[in-house]
């Protein structure tokens, strides 16, 4: 059966149902769950997936997903703010970022089903050639969140510059996200979860590797 965006809808109202924020840091992370770059571990203790919802070409299928591995909090309440930023970040706790975007142009199997385990796909190599984070599969660490845009659940949330940080842009190459488990749970979705490995080559020739197991958070872009 065809699992269209009217699905992914009813799932993701279902969702935030629950768990007003779509965050999933409700329960602990493995110590394992970050990226790897040069040797030096970042930890990312949530993961969100982002679902597409524009259908540009009307096949009843999300265009693309988003990856978002953060050792913060996201959420999209907001909406576009300032130069047009869709998400927002966690003013305290948010210094890292990994972002790959998944497009269905690049893995036709997401034409015709969800996100399922056992699959490897191929992230988006298209760069803007600067992070841009709403354009581009990028990593980040050391970051600096803006001055709030708003509040939700008592947490602040702004923007995360480009300019703050160390970032990295995505080469010739797309990053890869290997699902190795995933288990949306519309009846109870705080149980929720994703097992992930992933590769990222940088622009510079810099390979970050990054893997996260634990709870899920599902925002619809």
């Amino acid at each position: 059966m065809k699992l269209g965006i009217k699905t992914l809808l009813i799932l993701v109202v279902a969702l935030t149902f629950f768990n007003c924020d779509n965050n999933d840091d409700a329960t602990s992370a493995a110590s394992t769950d970050g990226f790897t770059i040069n040797s030096t571990f970042y930890e990312t203790v949530n993961v969100y997936v982002t679902i597409d919802q524009l259908d540009s070409n009307a096949d009843g299928n999300p265009d693309h997903y988003n990856f978002m591995f953060t050792d913060g909090r996201i959420t999209d309440t907001f909406g576009d703010v300032g130069l047009g930023y869709a998400y927002a970040y966690s003013v305290s706790t948010t210094s890292k970022l990994a972002l790959i975007k998944v497009s269905v142009d690049d893995n036709p199997s997401l034409g015709s089903g969800l996100i399922s385990t056992g699959n490897t796909y191929i992230g988006s190599s298209l760069s803007t050639g600067v992070p841009n984070y709403s354009a581009d599969s990028l990593i980040a660490y050391d970051g600096v969140v803006a001055s709030s845009f708003g509040t939700e659940n008592g947490i602040n949330y702004g923007h995360l510059p480009e300019t703050s940080g160390v970032w990295y842009t995505v080469g010739t190459i797309g990053p890869t996200v290997i699902i190795n488990a995933i288990n949306i749970d519309a009846n109870v979705p705080a149980n929720s979860t994703i097992d992930v490995d992933y590769t990222f080559l940088a622009s510079d020739g810099t390979s970050i590797t990054g893997h996260y197991e634990g709870t899920l958070g599902i925002i619809l872009d």
